[in-house]
């Protein structure tokens, strides 16, 4: 199918013009930081969506070397491929010649403001795209939608974000019209399009399955096996509301003032990222579409295309006005929230109760998440999924409550900065109330529930260490990008911490999932554990505190690695011109390949589906938290590099002195997953071994 490499082409070129080339996207002196991820995420998009079909190669290059190394087989679908590209990328230009005309002209960027017609445009182009995905996902069997329809909405969300305010929703639409920031014209307008560009989009899509190798599997939008559609639409209601909140909390509001840049980093990954918590938690209830759109798009291509003698739960028609409905209520609720969090945003004084709101609803959402996660029982995504719920809750929430979302992490930044006041104690027990609730909440949706408890073939004391080493790592995480002042500085604070805080639990969630359960959380351990009271209580309040003791691990080595010399300590002023001491940066890099070398170990001795995404997010999330202090280097390799570069960052001597650090963490740490896969699903005996092999 050629329409899949052109629309690839044409999807990528356009990322790449928008967040790279565009001048509104790139001001001068103040380009933005997000155009790498926004044009890498249109492979992922495209990847799952079309990689079955066509290969997903979106780029001349990779479709001649694929060609030329199969030369034997011949050659001709390269230059066929390279065609359609070609042609794509043709598309590409001319639509942004569409929906960017300042870009040709000499209009003043700062005061312009895009024709209704050219906001239109950009809402069915975005539309058009996220529902195409979704839909070539779902027909052609794809175990990725979530992350695939992520990865399109992020990219488009970042390429038009500045052209119409990149809706691509209805409910989104609803509730950014309810806070105001849309007119009734554009809100009118916008509606018809969005549903519009869903439908066009499901009328292709039921090309591809009438003739696909799924043709013969129906897709309705209905309920999944097992549920009811009241609990399909009370899914779709919750993660729709999630999504209309961090819209709201991230796309609307005004930036800090320690922002010293224009360009918002972190809007389209928390926004899209909703899609990967709600769509991977709630797929197997209601399908995870969370948009009107997506739904008639959906509807819209079963109606078309569906397998002779295929039955549906209800009718199409009913189906979609009910999960739309609720759709659009959980905007409605967003709105509403909203208000409760962020009075400041409405021109209000702050209300003393707007951070222990904050710190309910992130834990309920986080909570629901993990037990939706677990009861749905898909080991592969679990943890992607509840990593975004925290990161996107930490992003919308982090202004108002500093984004907690955890006991343990209460708890550590309260040992770390002293501050034992009522509001510590107003935080617990709003968020050990936003885990009971949800706990409640998320198991009503099934028949089953989730508990804590320790995972076969492991001993209680494997999962209580695991507990309490990523928790620790967790808070460290925390302490360091969120409450370190060389990470931020009161005159440009970062837009990485959330970012860096959820990506922990991919780390851990992956690494000891199978070991613990991976709740890093008293929050979450305490709200499984009391919904779950018909297995009984007790395991949680085990767990918690094991984390409440990773907390004090964490706030220890945050003391020894950022304090020594008065570097951190909160009445100080900044020191622009301070150096770690060597011992100090040691610390930093063993501690750092520690962590990395443990969680690759782990996902070995457990069987992770995993162990290169866990074990990047570990890099990453140590990276951001030490980079400041060692350089982050984790590696000899790197170390050695950094030396022979010749810039003088890192001396003979310390290279040498990093080096033996690395290599010693990498041993202790594999004495450490060694007493995991002794007892673990991959030991068959003394000689079995984790072995580097090819």
């Amino acid at each position: 199918m050629a329409l899949l490499p052109l629309l690839g082409k044409t999807l990528l070129c356009f990322v790449v013009l928008n967040t790279a080339a565009s001048k509104r996207n790139n001001e001068e002196g103040d380009g933005n930081q997000f155009f790498g991820l926004a044009i890498g995420f249109v492979i992922i998009a495209g990847g799952y969506a079309g990689g079955d079909v066509s290969g997903a190669c979106f780029n001349p290059a990779v479709a001649f070397g694929l060609d030329f190394s199969s030369i034997n087989s011949g050659m001709s679908w390269s230059f066929a491929w390279t065609g359609f590209e070609i042609f794509g990328a043709g598309l590409a230009a001319l639509a942004f010649r569409c929906l960017r005309p300042e870009d040709f002209s000499t209009v003043e960027l700062a005061t312009y403001e895009p024709s209704l017609p050219v906001k239109l445009a950009s809402e069915f182009l975005g539309t058009f795209m996220l529902v195409l995905t979704v839909g070539l996902n779902v027909v052609l069997g794809s175990a990725s939608t979530a992350w695939s329809a992520a990865a399109a909405l992020m990219c488009m969300i970042y390429a038009l974000g500045d052209v119409s305010g990149a809706h691509f929703n209805p409910a989104v639409s609803l509730a950014v019209k309810l806070r105001g920031k849309c007119s009734w014209t554009e809100f009118g307008s916008y509606i018809p399009v969005q549903l519009l560009a869903g439908a066009s989009a499901g009328a292709i899509v039921s090309l591809f399955h009438k003739i696909g190798a799924g043709k013969d599997t129906a897709h309705f939008l209905q309920p999944g096996k097992g549920h009811s559609m009241l609990e399909a639409s009370i899914v779709e209601m919750v993660f729709t509301f999630v999504l209309c909140y961090v819209v709201l909390a991230t796309a609307t509001t005004a930036k800090p003032e320690s922002q010293l840049t224009k360009q918002n980093f972190y809007f389209g990954l928390a926004i899209a990222s909703c899609v990967t918590a709600g769509g991977f938690a709630g797929g197997a209830v209601s399908g995870g579409e969370l948009n009107p759109a997506v739904s008639t798009g959906l509807s819209v291509a079963s109606s078309i295309y569906s397998p002779e003698g295929a039955t549906i739960h209800g009718s199409t028609i009913v189906n979609l006005l009910q999960l739309a409905t609720f759709e659009f209520l959980g905007g409605l609720l967003a709105v509403m929230m909203f208000y409760v969090t962020h009075p400041t945003e409405l021109e209000k004084e702050a209300a003393w109760y707007s951070c222990y709101a904050a710190e309910f609803l992130g834990t309920f959402v986080l909570v629901f998440t993990v037990v939706c996660n677990v009861l749905a029982g898909d080991a592969n995504w679990s943890p992607t999924s509840i990593a975004c719920s925290l990161m996107v809750m930490i992003y919308a929430t982090g202004g108002v409550s500093g984004g907690h979302l955890n006991p343990a992490v209460t708890f550590a930044i309260a040992l770390a900065t002293g501050d034992w006041s009522l509001k510590t104690a107003g935080y617990w027990a709003s968020q050990l109330a936003g885990g009971i609730a949800a706990g409640f909440a998320a198991c009503s949706l099934y028949t089953d529930v989730a508990n804590v408890e320790v995972k076969e073939p492991y001993h209680t004391s494997h999962a209580l260490m695991a507990e309490l080493i990523y928790t620790a790592m967790l808070a460290f995480t925390v302490l360091s990008v969120a409450v370190s002042k060389r990470n931020n500085p009161a005159s440009d604070g970062n837009n990485f911490y959330a970012l860096a805080i959820g990506w922990v639990i991919i780390a851990g969630g992956y690494a000891v999932g199978g070991v613990s359960g991976a709740a890093f959380n008293p929050a979450v351990a305490i709200g499984l554990d009391v919904s779950s009271y018909s297995k009984g209580v007790g395991m949680g309040f085990l767990w918690g505190l094991f984390e409440l003791l990773g907390a004090v691990v964490a706030v220890a080595l945050f003391r020894v690695i950022r304090v020594p010399r008065q570097e951190d300590y909160l009445d100080a002023p900044p020191r622009d011109d301070y150096e770690p001491p060597l011992l100090v940066k040691l610390l930093s890099e063993f501690l750092g390949v520690f962590m990395l070398v443990l969680t690759v170990g782990l996902n070995l001795a457990n069987d992770s589906p995993a162990t290169a995404w866990s074990a990047a997010a570990a890099l990453m999330c140590m990276i951001y938290s030490l980079g400041d202090v060692s350089g982050a280097h984790f590696n000899p390799a790197v170390t050695m590099a950094v030396v022979a570069s010749g810039r003088k960052l890192c001396s003979t001597a310390e290279g040498v002195a990093y080096a033996a650090t690395q290599l010693l963490a990498g041993t202790a740490a594999g004495i450490a997953y060694s007493v995991y896969h002794a007892a673990g699903p991959k030991y068959h005996g003394p000689n079995t071994r984790l072995r580097l092999r090819v």
